[in-house]
């Protein structure tokens, strides 16, 4: 009898230890053995271009796995029934040699098979790890811009937007049956939804990167060179439509440099419209006034600059027309060298864009005094030597002829999702160095650059063009010239600015209208052909300002 008491004592006492006193150890050792935590990734926001066609996206995919240390002995025919489930996913055969540890059972495997095969009950020790897969629908030809995402890095727009692509993640509890025998989603656990990131909008059009992807590797293709690439902007908000590079991928396979933001080049000619533009805002130089540009040359601080071909007396309409060296520096000689820089900057050179996207190049706009500078920079910057520029800097200064004098910021984004809305991005205005009295006068000398003068090669049969080709000798980098135009589209009232470069084409094609311009002229073809509404531009009223562009 005392036997017996002291029992129930001892086992009382082991009662009270094990509810009472130790309650909260049990309940969470209980907890832990049979229920199963599993990280659900976030589903990261979609990247759209500005007509919603799908850029980059996610692919939920998930891997299954197996420690057969916990597979209670007899039920390996459960995960033999699992593995013949996980269809053409599977990395191991029924029947196969089982290893001692862990084992990867299949991987990529689509969510929602996943989840049905979770749903059933996944046999003990078995678990599954979700984690997106991201996809890009029309691969390289937007891969310069989207960038891409992996869990090692991050690049380009991916990069960019990276904290509102995001998301933040979840957890699924699954729990283990009372035989041990299957894992099942428990409803009453604190399981915790994956946020899906917010979705991106660009303002790229997908059919107008395609256009200028497929045009540029064409060119290279043709004309030779290291690189080339293309932007074209609305300059009426400075919204980037198309921003092509190519060579897209370095030899290693990763994502090259993309030329349109990172990279920066002389941009020879094309700079001329700068030195113009600012003589007419000052009021200097009119119309009927000429300059004897007969020798061909013109001496500069002991150094020379020459025309490729005499030109005999130009006025300054003509000067651009004819893309002469000897003229241009005449008429920047009328400008002091603190007026032509300042231009310069208020046009954007010298300065980052802020354009959304990583690592992106400021050019070099050297400044009287600075480091550098010396007797013939003025010269030289006033046709496009010793300054470098992207790509993306000239197409805004373009804009700036092209909206009525109007600098703006721009931009890769058009909208960011939120509660189920579209925010749309504003524009913004950065400066206005140019009157739209000056404007108006640039655009029509640009247009007779391409009906009279040295930029024919850049026409677009049915729609008027104006522009300026540009030719600059590579004052770094291991080419020896490089070829470009900016154009305008249509001339009067222009809807869409593209540049086009080309670094280092073969010697036959180096001046701007043997390469670039007619690059210029198969992209804007096609993009009209894609969108005929383009080729009659967005209206302009009386005073030269386009409609819709506010001050």
């Amino acid at each position: 009898m005392a036997a017996a008491c002291l029992g129930f004592l001892i086992a009382a006492g082991r009662l009270i230890n094990i509810q009472l006193v130790h309650n909260d150890f049990y309940t969470r050792t209980a907890s832990m053995q049979h229920t199963t935590l599993i990280d659900v990734e976030a589903r990261r926001g979609r990247i759209l271009d500005r007509n919603g066609y799908l850029l980059a996206g996610n692919r939920t995919v998930a891997t299954f796995q197996v420690y057969w240390p916990q597979v209670p002995e007899g039920s390996e025919s459960l995960v033999d029934s699992l593995i013949m489930g996980l269809d053409r996913y599977r990395l191991v055969e029924t029947g196969a040699p089982r290893p001692q540890g862990n084992q990867i059972l299949a991987v990529d495997v689509p969510y929602e098979l996943a989840m049905e095969l979770a749903g059933r009950g996944l046999p003990n020790g078995v678990s599954v790890y979700l984690r997106q897969q991201r996809t890009y629908p029309i691969g390289d030809l937007a891969a310069g811009v989207i960038g891409r995402y992996s869990s090692e890095s991050t690049e380009g727009v991916e990069q960019w937007f990276d904290s509102e692509l995001r998301g933040r993640d979840g957890r699924l509890y699954m729990e283990r049956s009372a035989t041990g025998r299957y894992n099942l989603i428990d409803p009453d656990a604190q399981n915790s939804p994956a946020v899906d990131g917010r979705d991106v909008m660009l303002t790229l059009d997908a059919r107008f990167q395609c256009i200028v992807m497929e045009e540029l590797q064409l060119a290279l293709e043709e004309y030779g060179g290291e690189w080339a690439a293309a932007v074209l902007v609305d300059p009426r908000t400075g919204e980037i439509l198309a921003a092509g590079s190519v060579p897209v991928r370095a030899q290693n396979g990763a994502l090259a440099m993309n030329h349109c933001f990172q990279g920066y080049h002389e941009p020879g000619s094309t700079f001329k419209v700068v030195t113009y533009a600012a003589c007419i805002q000052e009021g200097i130089i009119g119309q009927d006034e000429t300059f004897n540009c007969s020798d061909g040359y013109i001496d500069v601080a002991g150094d020379s600059i020459s025309d490729a071909h005499r030109l005999g007396v130009l006025n300054r309409d003509e000067i651009i027309i004819n893309s002469s060296n000897v003229g241009t520096v005449m008429m920047a000689r009328t400008l002091t060298d603190s007026t032509l820089c300042s231009y310069c900057s208020r046009m954007g050179f010298g300065l980052k864009t802020m354009v959304e996207y990583p690592d992106e190049s400021c050019g070099i706009l050297p400044t009287p005094g600075g480091p550098g500078w010396s007797g013939v920079s003025s010269a030289q910057i006033a046709i496009g030597q010793e300054v470098t520029v992207t790509p993306l800097q000239l197409a805004m200064a373009y804009a700036v002829i092209a909206n009525g004098g109007t600098l703006y910021y721009p931009r890769l984004l058009h909208s960011m999702s939120s509660g189920g809305e579209w925010l749309e991005e504003p524009s913004i205005a950065r400066s206005h160095p140019l009157s739209p009295e000056t404007a108006a006068i640039v655009r029509r000398t640009l247009r007779a650059v391409v009906e009279e003068g040295t930029g024919a090669s850049a026409a677009v049969s049915g729609v008027a063009v104006g522009g300026k080709t540009g030719t600059a000798e590579r004052l770094s980098g291991e080419s020896g010239y490089l070829s470009a135009f900016v154009g305008l589209v249509p001339a009067d009232n222009p809807g869409l600015v593209l540049a086009v470069v080309i670094d280092g084409p073969e010697y036959e094609y180096r001046w701007g209208s043997a390469s670039a311009a007619p690059a210029f002229s198969r992209m804007v073809s096609r993009i009209v052909a894609v969108e005929p509404r383009l080729a009659l531009g967005p209206g302009i009223d009386d005073t030269g300002l386009l409609a819709g562009v506010t001050e």
